[in-house]
């Protein structure tokens, strides 16, 4: 079971307002004393005062003869085939389409899916099994389309789960999934009367038990496709029920889950604490039912995915990628009015590197002030150095609350992408059969996406268990075993603090020492996320870490002052945290400071002086099945390696074949490295926009301050080609060879160039970094200069 608890000073006022609202307006109305007729126009008022989502269009029609309406979202293709059936709620005998709207339209929105809402036969006039014969009638319409997820509230709900076993009886093909809303599923009157919910803003037991008398009409409430609940439910679709706890229904939700999971169903059950009956209809207004509809909208999604079969489309833009760059292309393509385009993701979730990068400890280098976007800050981090799974649940919700959901393929990799010279089109091909074509390609993965394990002879004879650092395994347990862990990067620093806590043992291979500064980290608490909430505070913030971030950047410059007191906060770091005169000199960089990526750790070096942890600076000979032998011929006993040995950054995009003008690849084209116009366009490649591409990558800010600009410089190609009514964009090869000696030249003498790293290739040749400060890069890239570009 899944619990959600509310948070937030705002919520709680609307909260309470919304359940005020609802007691004086619903519940006093929703009473055996008032005739049905005068129920449903009362709720037919109320409903109007719901927030329906921008972006919606509303269609009145008949499935079956059953009438109803379509609920699809504007100027938008769908990315996910099937579609998706609502059943709404109203104990059978009120409520309609449009009493709803609130909810089909943000299930349409952020699912991406063609909604159809049903207006099923009502009770007293037509009592049971009409309602069921509708939602059968409807449900066959369209799953001769496809596949079909099954949604409903309340009654609905319990009627969408009648479906699924009347379906399953009559061999139909059963719904891809269910999502139940406060299921109605049981309408057998308990031996007692139950004691009141306090916090129940709609229900009453004498309002449940009158409607249900006009919907069975003499009929057993025990039968099974009256009190579903009390069926046999084996053999139904993966199932989600979602209830509040403030609602006489809490109880059936739970019964509800606990059978289905008796039954063998995939069933997962989702509770918000002090919520009331369907409280989602609030969504717009109550940031808790949003975020219970983006968790159908993930459940629907993902079982929709299982039922995928090759499919070709069309689209104006295909991201690859559904990283922080990814995400920031998507939204500006929404805000330029550019609704039809796609993200595929190899992974089955998004927040690319944050996806990947699971280990213990994971965490961002800078202050995540300014690791959220300028457009979308985010006042809800707990820690200055925000973690792996923060960061993941921030691009989550950018995601959602964009509506991205509906764009997006998980498990879909990329395989090729090949120019049409002659249309100006792009065409794709996927690992799972689909084909695509587009206007504009962008490639977002960035140069922490291929994870390189080391070059050691005798590592696939290793026969214990075998981790990457970006490819995480929290199943493999550690606690009291043999560990080594190669490599004392980055990420290295941050996963041998929490593993030394709990390995017998830690071997920790070093090839060569790391310049290590203090990090300066600290809980938020209560007042900085309140400040947070008020913009010209965090604009004040990030704007202040920026230039904190960029003064760091002069401490690559030798004679700096920025230099000599990164240098002389080193050597104090080191001196103060590492006791031990032989393992401080092992922990001594003997390249210039910046030449390699800076850590930034205050956990790093005492880890290090633990007893259990062995700091190994021999050269690593060779694995055999149970160990590591160093060259001095000692041999390590090894229960479980860790690689934290990077990526590779320079072999960029090597899994796809990318194919441009001319027949001729990006392999080819990058046969003596990777080099692009700004780490943007690439020469003989139309259309084609790289995020975070060749020389753009930074030793010392964020990358989210030069990937907004590149989207920028992306956006404003785009339209110059639409404008101009040309076929498709690209870089003068001139242009971008000028471009690039310029860089290559800025580079050589630097510090970068002064020992080996990731930045560089093996011939020496700097591929990463650029060489500049933030300003200077956005100022060149926010607005191409079209006179640098071919337009045809």
């Amino acid at each position: 079971m899944a619990t959600f608890r509310p948070s937030g000073l705002r919520e709680h006022v609307v909260a309470g307002l919304l359940r005020t609202s609802l007691r004086l307006l619903l519940k006093t109305v929703l009473h055996p004393r008032f005739p049905i007729g005068f129920q449903r126009r009362w709720l037919a008022v109320v409903a109007r005062t719901t927030l329906i989502p921008r972006g919606i269009q509303i269609e009145a029609a008949t499935l079956a003869g059953v009438p109803g309406e379509w609920v699809r979202r504007k100027n938008a293709e769908p990315v996910q085939s099937g579609s998706l059936l609502y059943l709404h709620g109203g104990a059978y005998c009120i409520g309609s389409a449009t009493t709803h709207r609130s909810l089909t339209g943000r299930l349409a929105k952020f699912t991406g899916l063609p909604v159809f809402a049903l207006n099923y036969r009502l009770a007293p006039e037509h009592p049971q099994p009409a309602a069921l014969e509708d939602a059968l009638a409807a449900y066959r319409a369209l799953r001769a389309s496809g596949p079909v997820v099954i949604a409903g509230d309340s009654a609905g709900g319990g009627l969408a789960l009648a479906t699924a076993l009347a379906l399953r009886e009559a061999g139909d093909p059963p719904p891809a999934a269910l999502l139940l809303l406060s299921p109605w599923a049981d309408m057998v009157p308990p031996p007692t009367e139950p004691a009141p919910v306090p916090g129940e803003a709609m229900l009453s037991t004498a309002w449940v038990t009158a409607c249900s008398a006009l919907y069975l009409n003499g009929q057993p409430s025990e039968a099974a496709m009256a009190s579903p609940l009390r069926a046999d439910l084996r053999g139904l679709p993966p199932t989600l029920v979602q209830a509040g706890t403030d609602e006489m229904l809490h109880p059936q939700a739970l019964a509800l889950h606990n059978a289905l999971q008796a039954a063998d169903v995939a069933s997962t059950l989702d509770i918000t604490e002090g919520r009331w009956h369907v409280f989602q209809l609030h969504g717009g207004a109550l940031r808790s039912a949003d975020d219970a509809i983006h968790r159908l909208t993930r459940f629907a999604l993902t079982a929709l995915a299982a039922h995928r079969t090759p499919t070709q489309s069309e689209h104006e833009t295909v991201i690859m990628g559904a990283g922080m760059s990814g995400i920031c292309m998507a939204i500006q393509l929404q805000r330029a009015g550019q609704h039809n385009f796609v993200i595929l993701e190899k992974q089955p979730g998004l927040g690319g590197t944050w996806w990947d990068n699971i280990y213990p400890g994971a965490h961002v280098d800078v202050p995540a002030p300014v690791y959220s976007f300028s457009f979308a800050p985010n006042p809800n981090w707990t820690r200055r150095f925000a973690s792996a799974p923060e960061i993941q649940r921030y691009q989550q919700d950018l995601a959602e609350r964009h509506g991205l959901l509906a764009h997006l393929r998980l498990n879909t990799r990329l395989t090729d992408a090949k120019f049409d010279v002659t249309t100006g089109h792009w065409h794709f091909t996927t690992d799972n059969g689909d084909t695509l074509r587009s206007r504009y390609f962008v490639c977002s993965t960035g140069p922490l996406s291929q994870p390189r394990w080391p070059e050691i002879p005798g590592l696939d004879s290793f026969t214990g268990q075998r981790l990457h650092s970006a490819r995480w395994d929290a199943s493999v347990p550690l606690g009291g075993r043999n560990v080594a862990v190669i490599g004392t990067g980055s990420t290295a620093s941050q996963l041998i603090p929490p593993i030394a806590k709990e390995a017998g043992q830690l071997h920790v291979f070093q090839r060569t020492a790391n310049w290590v500064l203090p990090r300066p980290d600290r809980r938020y608490g209560a007042l900085d996320r309140a400040l947070a909430h008020f913009p010209p505070y965090a604009m004040g913030v990030r704007w202040c870490w920026t230039q904190v971030l960029e003064w760091g950047r002069r401490g690559f410059d030798e004679g700096s002052m920025a230099r000599k007191g990164m240098l002389k906060t080193a050597a104090m770091h080191r001196s103060r945290q590492v006791k031990t005169p032989e393992l401080r000199q092992h922990l001594t960089p003997t390249y210039p400071l910046g030449c390699k990526r800076i850590i930034y750790s205050s956990d790093f070096f005492p880890a290090l002086e633990k007893p259990n942890v062995e700091l190994v600076t021999t050269g690593i000979e060779r694995f055999t099945p149970t160990g590591i032998v160093t060259t001095d011929g000692r041999e390590r006993p090894i229960d479980v390696l860790i690689c934290a040995t990077g990526f590779d950054a320079v072999h960029l995009l090597a899994d796809v074949n990318v194919t441009g003008c001319d027949g001729q690849t990006l392999q080819q084209a990058w046969a003596k490295g990777p080099e692009a116009y700004h780490g943007i366009t690439v020469a003989g490649f139309p259309n084609m926009f790289l995020m975070l591409g060749p020389n753009t990558a930074t030793g010392h800010t964020s990358t989210l301050l030069y990937i907004e600009p590149e989207v920028q410089h992306a956006i404003h190609c785009m339209k110059a080609v639409k404008a101009g009514g040309h076929r498709w964009i690209a870089v003068k090869p001139e242009v971008q060879a000028a471009h690039n000696a310029a860089l290559q030249s800025r580079l050589q003498g630097s510090v970068w160039s002064q020992c080996n790293s990731w930045y560089r290739m093996e011939g020496g040749r700097i591929v990463a970094l650029f060489p500049g400060f933030t300003k200077e890069y956005v100022q060149a890239v926010l607005k191409p200069r079209l006179s640098d570009y071919r337009l045809t």
